[in-house]
């Protein structure tokens, strides 16, 4: 790394020194110092020594220009580029082939779970007849959290965000000894055992697409998984690479490089939003409790709910009908009318109180694109992380523009709700925290940094209350009866509907129609996500947790299930004491 940085600093230094000699010698000679002859002034006036200066003059002072433009440039480019994530430049630096060579030239450290056990390493390196090897135990399990290095195609995940630690010599005698210098090794918080077992279940869940994110008390993060994905060792093959890279890039909703869990790509970038159905009462239940406003009745038609002014009715799931009912019972049940009712009762402007302490977006020309100041680390460089791990900013729209029926509709987790995995499950942590405060995620075990109060201490017991009653006889009741009696949880169901592209079984999408124009309008089809959001155990959260499963159907005979079995796992690792 030494000949690099000295080289740019050489050529810094030189670079400065010629503009300063060109600048000088502009000024020095900015008169002529020889006349014309007077009996050339009349005919050699365009071609005489004083129009010779002046050329001289303006070539030196457009030299002086040119090279202060590559010198900035130069400096923007080794110094700046590549740590400003809206620049164009980010990316580039990235893939610069010295960068690439540069970030594989060492032994990076090991990364450890949170056991410290050698055994149980997520990243480990083997230096072998002068080939460095890195090895992934996990696995496609592990993918989206640990990522891949490789000398061509670069590196993504831990790899990336972790790599200023990671290739940080382990000592000055090893620097300056070992032809291949051993980077630090560096404990995380994710449990390895937990981690595979996480996404053994989302296979097993018979959808392609899942997700789950799993946290403890203080929001470090103990699983991340996200369905599908593919070994890391696979992207050293070229061919794979490049499929898995245009994947991405055309269809999304396929590639095994998105993190479903997290919003984003396991090489950065990209925002992967998810509408968060009735898991997003939670949020609207809060800002009831925590506003004195609980003891609103609604009536629950076959007919539905139609906002004022708009025409539209809103209905519940499959038409289902509670009548008259209070605010307890409603969340129960899940009625999607009581909510659309008590979204408008509360109104934007508290709505959009509550969603600021949670860092949504709540207006469409809010331009934020990811939530760069949310994580907590403490061996990482901001700009490296963030650019792999920071999620897209939650979004609501309680503008102005928004309308009482798109009110209506976003207090129940539609319309232009825009959610994570990682933020709904962040949000149920809040839940869980008997202070109610909204921690900051780390993956470093032992940090405990508080973000900011979300409702007080007296509404997050209430709002748990409440969630205890999902799981002990609402919606979720039939999933957790036979965990009721050893573990009480507590919990939110969700069933959430979004149009998505229909692919053929080459990977492209399906054109539906060709206007008028000569324009293509491709077909898409109707899903429905399976949502669970909780923690365990009820009156003593020890772990926090949200479920998506794509296409699922109804989250209690999707998601459900796999949280149950994600308590069960957790217990019996002891993460979970009743």
């Amino acid at each position: 790394m030494l000949i690099p940085v000295t080289l740019t600093i050489l050529f810094s230094v030189l670079s400065l020194a010629l503009m300063a000699l060109l600048g000088w010698a502009a000024f020095r000679h900015r008169t002529p110092q020889v006349a014309a002859p007077q009996s050339a002034a009349l005919d050699l006036k365009e071609f005489g020594p004083q129009a010779t200066n002046r050329w001289l003059i303006g070539f030196r002072l457009f030299l002086l220009v040119l090279v202060a433009g590559v010198v900035a440039m130069h400096c923007y480019w080794a110094y700046s580029a590549g740590n400003d994530p809206k620049s164009n430049f980010s990316m580039a630096k990235r893939l610069d082939g010295r960068n690439l060579r540069l970030a594989e030239s060492g032994l990076k450290g090991w990364v450890l779970d949170r056991t410290g056990k050698l055994e149980n390493a997520l990243i480990r390196y083997r230096y072998d007849g002068g080939l460095i090897h890195r090895e992934y135990p996990l696995g496609a399990a592990g993918l989206h959290l640990t990522g891949y290095s490789d000398y061509v195609f670069g590196s993504g995940g831990m790899e990336y965000g972790l790599r200023k630690w990671l290739s940080q010599p382990a000592s000055t005698t090893n620097e300056l000894t070992s032809p291949v210098p051993v980077g630090k090794d560096l404990k995380v918080s994710i449990d390895s055992s937990l981690q595979r077992s996480v996404y053994d279940l989302l296979q097993a869940s018979g959808k392609p697409s899942a997700a789950v994110v799993l946290l403890l008390p203080n929001n470090e993060v103990l699983a991340m998984a996200s369905s599908p994905s593919v070994d890391p060792s696979q992207i050293s093959n070229e061919d794979n690479w490049r499929d898995l890279t245009d994947q991405a890039q055309n269809t999304p909703e396929l590639s095994p490089l998105v993190n479903r869990a997290l919003g984003t790509l396991v090489t950065g970038g990209a925002a992967f939003y998810y509408r968060p159905g009735s898991t997003f009462k939670v949020f609207t239940a809060a800002v009831a409790i925590d506003s004195g406003m609980t003891n609103e009745k609604f009536t629950c038609r076959g007919e539905g709910f139609t906002p004022p002014g708009s025409g539209r009715p809103i209905r519940d799931f499959e038409g289902e009908v509670h009548g008259t009912i209070g605010f307890d019972e409603a969340f129960k049940v899940s009625c999607n009318q009581y909510f659309a009712q008590l979204g408008l009762k509360l109104g934007k402007e508290r709505m959009a109180n509550y969603a600021r302490r949670l860092d949504f977006a709540i207006a469409p020309d809010d331009d934020r694109l990811r939530a760069r100041d949310l994580w907590q680390t403490g061996h990482a460089d901001d700009g490296d992380f963030n650019f792999i791990f920071a999620p897209p900013i939650g979004r609501m729209n309680l503008s102005r523009s928004a309308s009482s029926y798109d009110v209506a509709l976003e207090s129940f987790g539609q319309g232009y709700d825009d959610m994570t995995v990682f933020k709904m499950a962040l949000i149920a942590a809040a839940a869980a925290n008997p202070n109610g405060m909204l921690a900051a995620p780390t993956f470093e075990p032992g940090q405990t940094k508080t973000i900011g109060q979300f409702i007080s201490a007296q509404s997050a017991a209430e709002l748990r209350k409440i969630m205890r009653m999902v799981v002990q006889s609402g919606t979720a009741a039939g999933a957790f009866a036979h965990l009721n009696g050893r573990i009480p949880a507590a919990g939110k169901t969700g069933t959430a509907d979004r149009d998505v592209p229909v692919y053929d079984k080459a990977g492209n999408q399906v054109v539906d129609y060709v206007d008028r124009e000569g324009r293509q309008h491709y077909k898409t089809q109707g899903w429905t996500d399976g949502w669970f959001i909780g923690f365990a155990p009820a009156d003593n959260p020890q772990i926090a947790f949200a479920v998506l499963v794509e296409n699922g159907g109804q989250g209690a005979h999707s998601a459900a299930p796999i949280a149950v079995k994600i308590i069960e796992q957790s217990a019996a690792l002891g993460y979970v004491k009743p």
